[in-house]
């Protein structure tokens, strides 16, 4: 097969580097640092992913993305607000719904609770509705006074499907000549739900005329409007829609903002500590170019009496150079989304169990693999490998043909 003569040169020079014992083994090392870096890069940053998405789906999957709401927190004429509300290709929904804080009291213990007061057929949060292993929305019904809690808080209260609890909310008290009284009602435990986050033990969902006749607002008012989009990070690009003289907008990142950038840094500093282990390798690279250059110094000479131009030399050792760097990316790459794919199969072969559900059984990690990511860490690599290779090329084109022949 024909090759320039840069090509086929270079590719010669990676197979004679056998000849010298050690440059070959600074040679390996290079090659080994790339793929172990690229390989780590892949893998950490890819179950990295997987607990980010996890944290999305369990946690913002849970809440709203944005809510409406006002300072008396009573919005009246909410179907007549939504339709106000300019469409939006991010929003895939707006709720209509009742939310306070409450207490929420068993025969044994009470817990402070966050009471959302929905309609069944319009609940939007599918990550809770598809949690419910015990029970099923339709079950909370406007006068039946039912509510779905979650796993924790029953395991915290010590309660089960069937039992009755006090629900306690000191908006809608009532003042009396013995002070003033929070407002309370029986609510019965129809269902149970398990999200897999803290929704799980502050959360409880009952019908919005329940929750109304709770608080003592009309049955036809809602303390705010939730928004839903295709994606919670959309929420960082969207335009709030105007707003009237009281209302207010808070997104989630009022409330899981500061969790969620705690997770960009950490995945920004395990970038930035995996890419030092291909720069270093990089740097064996540049090593290992500038010894092959000078014992190859004879060799470049001969060439250039033979009339071959600087940048002809120079390619023969970007060449060289960069061969060991393009085949660790590639090797690198290769086996980091190989072990990334079977880690927890490799994990379970090495008796390793890093996570543990609530029964005490292991859990697999989370991967999730971005192909703009993968291919930005294995280019990056190439690049980093090329760039080293530079200096040492620069090197071989200045090589003086009398200088280097003078003692041969």
């Amino acid at each position: 097969m024909f090759y320039p003569l840069s090509v086929f040169i270079g590719l010669r020079y990676t197979k004679s580097k056998r000849n010298n014992q050690f440059v070959s083994f600074v040679s390996l090392f290079s090659t080994g640092g790339i793929i172990l870096g690229v390989l780590a890069l892949i893998t950490v940053l890819s179950v990295m992913n997987g607990f980010e998405g996890e944290l999305k789906q369990r946690i913002l999957g849970a809440i709203p993305h944005a809510k409406l709401s006002n300072q008396v927190q009573t919005i009246d004429n909410w179907q007549q607000r939504i339709d106000a509300i300019p469409s939006d290709p991010l929003v895939t929904a707006i709720e209509p719904m009742i939310t306070t804080e409450a207490i929420l009291q068993s025969s044994s213990n009470l817990q402070g609770v966050l009471i959302e007061g929905i309609y069944p057929e319009k609940y939007k949060s599918n990550t809770v509705k598809d949690s419910i292993y015990i029970g099923v929305l339709d079950d909370l019904e406007a006068g039946a006074y039912r509510i779905i809690i979650g796993s924790q808080l029953a395991s915290q209260l010590n309660v089960m499907v069937g039992d009755k609890v006090r629900v306690i909310s000191t908006r809608g008290a009532r003042y009396t000549p013995i002070g003033q009284v929070p407002s309370q009602r029986n609510f019965t435990i129809t269902g149970i739900f398990d999200v897999g986050s803290d929704v799980d033990s502050h959360l409880i969902l009952m019908n919005i005329e329940d929750a109304a006749r709770l608080i003592r607002i009309q049955t036809d008012q809602v303390s705010d409007l939730r928004f839903y989009f295709t994606d919670p990070f959309a929420v960082e690009s969207w335009q709030y829609p105007p707003l009237e003289a009281d209302e207010v907008m808070l997104d989630w990142r009022s409330t899981h903002g500061e969790l969620f950038a705690a997770v960009k840094m950490e995945k920004n500093m395990i970038w930035l500590l995996l890419c030092l282990i291909i720069a270093v390798a990089a740097f064996n690279i540049l090593s290992s170019s500038v010894m092959v250059v000078t014992d190859k110094s004879a060799e470049v000479a001969i060439l250039k009496t033979l009339g071959i131009q600087a940048h002809t030399i120079n390619f023969i050792f970007i060449i060289q150079g960069a061969f060991s760097g393009i085949i660790g990316a590639l090797l690198g790459t290769g086996l980091g989304l190989l072990l990334s794919t079977y880690i927890n199969e490799v994990m379970s072969f090495l008796g390793l169990h890093l996570l543990s559900n609530a029964s005490g059984g292991a859990r697999l990690l989370p991967v999730v693999h971005e192909p703009m990511q993968i291919v930005l860490i294995m280019f990056g690599a190439m690049l980093l490998s090329l760039l080293a290779t530079l200096y040492p090329a620069y090197r071989a084109g200045r090589v003086s043909p009398v200088e280097a022949l003078r003692y041969e």
